[in-house]
């Protein structure tokens, strides 16, 4: 019988205790106690911008952090699952190390930056969300890589992992690092407010980068590294909810400003693209379905692949 990575086995359970410091921070954050002087909210509502969401949209974080939860629920329970080879969390280890190290850097930024939100430090805050929203992607990549090695063997001989991990880690990263994405950019418009630059320029110019955001991703995702990215498909709903959320905070059907327009039509190109999205994965799901090129690699038996 193989004995346990223990190596690995700390890693994962490193993992689960940062990740329950950072749920704990931000409950005191949001209550504003502890090292905080005020709540996270009383902050956002002294930097309003022309595209800040209703409150209610934040209510999202309830939601990831629900999700990101599962998700490491999901890693304990490899810990005390076989394969026919050994252990479910090693043999084979289809998140590398690389994924693990990113998760815990992701969740010790997210600690800084609510404390540096506290202090009104907007500038440093902003560069630990962009750091946030990086890491993020470095997830999503370490996802990716696990499942070309491993994701045939996975779906011929565990399925139901395979459509834990498309389900709980992709997904409920890529809902993750969309909303911090989008947060990064609604940081920058108040750093660009303190930098006297005009309110409605600086809500502008997040909004045209946000556009900029997913024309480029859904030119990628589609036509460059489709077959790796093929089931992540909570980054365009994501979007829709935010840009719903600041419109129904700053839209006048009778006056309507650029930006509540501006925010109109990417809500609108979103939802275009979201339906073109699952479009586009449904009929190459028929015509091109992945792991099925018997591929040496995709195939690889966990003997070989085991990490050490």
């Amino acid at each position: 019988m193989e004995e346990h990575n223990m190596g690995r086995i700390l890693v994962l359970l490193l993992s689960l205790l940062v990740y329950i410091t950072a749920l704990t921070i931000n409950a005191l954050a949001g209550s504003g106690k502890g090292p905080f002087l005020h709540k996270t909210g009383n902050v956002s509502a002294l930097y309003e911008t022309e595209i800040t969401p209703a409150g209610w949209t934040f209510t999202i974080w309830g939601i990831i952090y629900s999700w990101l939860l599962l998700m490491n629920v999901y890693f304990l329970s490899c810990i005390c699952r076989r394969t026919t080879n050994g252990w479910m969390y090693s043999s084979p280890a289809v998140l590398p190390y690389g994924f693990f190290l990113s998760w815990i850097i992701n969740m010790l930024l997210n600690i800084t930056w609510l404390l540096l939100w506290d202090r009104e430090l907007m500038i440093p805050a902003l560069i630990c969300l962009a750091l946030i929203a990086f890491t993020s992607y470095l997830l999503i990549f370490f996802s990716c890589v696990g499942l070309r090695a491993h994701g045939a063997w996975l779906k011929q001989n565990h399925p139901t992992d395979l459509c834990c991990i498309y389900v709980l880690v992709q997904n409920g990263i890529a809902t993750y690092a969309t909303w911090t994405t989008i947060a990064t950019l609604l940081n920058l418009t108040v750093v660009l407010d303190i930098k006297s630059v005009c309110p409605t320029n600086a809500a502008t110019v997040s909004l045209c980068l946000l556009l900029l955001e997913v024309i480029i991703w859904f030119a990628v995702e589609n036509f460059v590294i489709e077959k790796h990215v093929r089931y992540v498909l909570t980054i365009y709903p994501v979007i829709m909810f935010a840009l719903s959320g600041s419109l129904s905070k700053h839209y006048d059907a009778e006056d309507p400003g650029r930006n509540a327009v501006f925010s109109a039509v990417l809500l609108a190109l979103a939802c275009v693209f979201f339906v073109i999205r699952l479009f586009l994965v449904v009929w190459r799901n028929r015509t091109r379905p992945l792991f099925q090129d018997g591929s040496a690699e995709g195939l690889m038996t966990p003997e070989h692949t085991i990490e050490k």
